[in-house]
């Protein structure tokens, strides 16, 4: 975004990470206009840290041409427990913040009002407002990184807790005599699943003897393993990473089956740097274990998902609570005029019942609520099966500009997006929520919105 354009309705989201400082600029939409990033300083005091985000603020500012006065409000993300009221960073167990009084030093700077919080607890209200949880009324979400970190949702609401300290879903203790956790305390969560706990347990083992191509990828002394190199060495069949991650997938597979006890929300969202790059490995672990539940609820939901924001996540959260801060209320979705939506009264195996007719195919739904048959046979042709929805499909069900994507998937769930598919919705930034079709007919006569549906009919 450069001169000559609005640029009244600015804000901007930094997150500020173990190993990298991420700052936007952010439209009122929540459209990122622009990113800029880099390391996040190494063994310094607090005040280097926080010259250092400045820093990157100003040279996303300067790269954009965009004078600090075209901000509304700014959003800090940090990891740790903060005081949003005093504007202080009480402790950052994985990083040198602790004790920081921030806001005063950006408010100052930047001449804009500045709110600080967790960054997962924005990351959460980031996937609620634009991402996975959008349309869920409570939700929990749990990123793994350097450490791990979790918000809640409830009633639409981010819980901050009595302390500001709700959610620190990373430490509670899985492991009573476990490892030594950053926070002091033993066999927290972080302390067995987080990055750190894997670079930890890789370390170990080749100290004993152990081989890894990891000592090729990120250098003998394996100072920082990255998550990158974790997701090249899972795909390269590297046994000691497949069993060190293997391990840290069911640690949190156990987490959210604790989470679905405690607070059982509508969707718990998995991400950060881990889950992004490895998630593939990951998630079909984490859904093994969660599916092993011998405790039934009233009802179907529970999901578990992946962020869909990546690292946009924490920044548009922290957008959300800059505009909160300064009296929006971004979370409310202004009211539309919708279409008439289709009610989906019934579906077996080779066909649906739409307003009470009778579809033997496969069909779409658009956001402008009109139905269209799909082409099964182009699809076909292009991947060899009809179980594979593509980027040309996402264009064409998509083409109203749907908020949220609901996929069918059929009975036993087989249809699924192919790489190329999920990108085109991630650039789209869609929603996307894809279950067996009898759960997902459900969820799309329940949403509110503009949504649009895939229906795969058979198996």
């Amino acid at each position: 975004m450069k001169k000559g354009k609005n640029n009244k309705k600015l804000y901007m989201g930094v997150d500020v990470g173990g190993t990298k400082i991420l700052a936007a600029l952010v439209k009122q939409s929540g459209a990122v206009a622009a990113r800029k990033r880099r390391p996040t300083p190494r063994d310094v005091s607090p005040e280097a840290v926080l010259l250092a985000i400045m820093e990157v603020m100003d040279e996303l500012l300067a790269e954009e041409e965009i004078d600090k006065k075209s901000l509304r409000a700014v959003g800090m993300a940090v990891p740790g427990v903060v005081d949003p009221e005093e504007g202080k960073i009480v402790v950052t167990p994985n990083m040198n913040l602790s004790g920081l009084e921030a806001v005063s030093h950006i408010r100052e700077r930047f001449d804009a009002p500045v709110v600080l919080g967790n960054d997962v607890n924005f990351g959460t209200q980031g996937e609620r407002w634009l991402g996975a949880a959008r349309f869920a009324s409570s939700a929990v979400g749990i990123f793994v990184g350097t450490g791990i970190g979790g918000g809640i949702i409830e009633d639409g609401r981010l819980v901050r807790g009595s302390r500001e300290a709700a959610g620190e879903i990373g430490h509670i203790v899985m492991s009573i005599d476990g490892p030594v956790c950053g926070c002091g305390n033993r066999g927290c969560l972080e302390a067995l699943a987080s990055r750190s706990a894997i670079e930890r347990e890789i370390r170990q083992a080749i100290a004993k003897g152990r081989k890894s191509i990891l000592t090729r990828i990120a250098g003998k002394d394996l100072e920082i393993i990255r998550s990158r190199m974790l997701n090249q060495a899972l795909q390269q069949g590297d046994k000691l990473v497949t069993e060190v991650v293997r391990g840290a997938a069911q640690m949190l597979g156990y987490a959210c089956l604790t989470v679905r006890r405690l607070l059982d929300p509508e969707v718990i969202v998995l991400g950060g740097g881990v889950i992004e790059a490895c998630g593939d490995f990951m998630m079909p672990i984490i859904e093994q274990v969660v599916s092993t539940d011998a405790l039934p609820g009233a009802r179907g939901g529970g999901r578990i998902v992946r962020s869909v924001l990546g690292d946009d996540a924490v920044v548009l959260g922290a957008v959300a609570a800059a505009q909160e801060h300064i009296g929006r209320q971004p979370m409310q979705v202004a009211a539309k005029s919708l279409p008439k939506y289709p009610k989906i009264d019934a579906t077996k195996l080779g066909e649906v019942v739409i307003d009470g007719r009778t579809y033997r195919q496969d069909v779409y739904i658009r956001a402008d609520g009109r139905i269209k048959a799909r082409n099964k046979t182009g699809v076909q042709k292009r991947y060899g099966t009809s179980h594979e929805i593509g980027p040309e499909e996402v264009k064409k069900i998509c083409k109203k500009n749907p908020e949220i994507l609901i996929i069918g998937t059929g009975q036993k769930g087989m249809a699924g997006f192919t790489a190329e598919g999920q990108e085109m919705l991630r650039r789209k930034g869609i929603a996307c929520l894809s279950l067996p079709t009898p759960q997902a007919i459900r969820e799309y006569n329940r949403i509110k919105g503009r949504k649009a549906m895939l229906i795969h009919v058979t198996r």
